[in-house]
């Protein structure tokens, strides 16, 4: 039996994951936290700057392999991935989350045990669903190349205190579109092929 197309396993997983956040994030979508303090206005700032060093880091360790971009593929993964993995993100930062609850109630114990449950699920989504299907695309030789997880580190917990904090899936999934974008436009692949 042939794979699958690239593009079909990635719609594929969106409806997966936009099902799950409709699901467990109903309330989180069609409600939003309008309490912007200083402290959720410099998460939000610190955000776009980590964005920003992501950006020129990935643009400096990645490749196109010759591949023309194709501006409606990017367009469709920057916001379909965007809403969707944050949905699949957040469902495993709660899955954690929970689980500490059970055992303490320490609310940074919680955030520690949620922030676990979104690290290995994107690392686990990245190594076995991410890189087999997506096209080589990483130049190992980039001097850049070593910033990459620090920088993911950061972003990913910059995102993890949006959630915690103010329950902000809107910011985020935003933030996570212009990440895609960043990656759709450097590695140049197809959603229709």
């Amino acid at each position: 039996m042939a794979a699958l197309p690239a593009p079909l396993l990635i719609y594929g997983y969106w409806a997966v994951a936009i099902l799950i956040g409709l699901v467990f994030f109903r309330k989180d979508i069609f409600s939003f936290n309008p309490e912007f303090d200083g402290r959720r206005k410099a998460l939000v700032a610190l955000s776009v700057v980590i964005l920003a060093v992501n950006a020129f880091v990935y643009s400096n360790s990645t490749t196109d392999g010759g591949r023309v971009i194709e501006p409606l593929s990017v367009l469709i993964f920057s916001i379909g991935n965007g809403i969707a993995e944050t949905f699949m993100f957040f469902a495993m930062f709660r899955m954690g989350q929970a689980l500490a609850g059970r055992f303490s109630p320490n609310q940074w114990a919680q955030f520690a045990l949620g922030f676990l449950f979104f690290m290995i699920y994107s690392g686990v989504i990245h190594g076995l669903f991410w890189l087999p299907i997506l096209p080589d695309h990483v130049v190992q030789t980039s001097p850049f190349k070593p910033f990459f997880m620090p920088i993911q580190l950061m972003i990913a917990a910059s995102w993890a205190l949006s959630f915690f904090w103010y329950r902000d899936l809107r910011t985020v999934i935003f933030l996570h579109a212009i990440v895609d974008l960043t990656m759709a436009w450097n590695v140049k692949f197809s959603m229709f092929y």
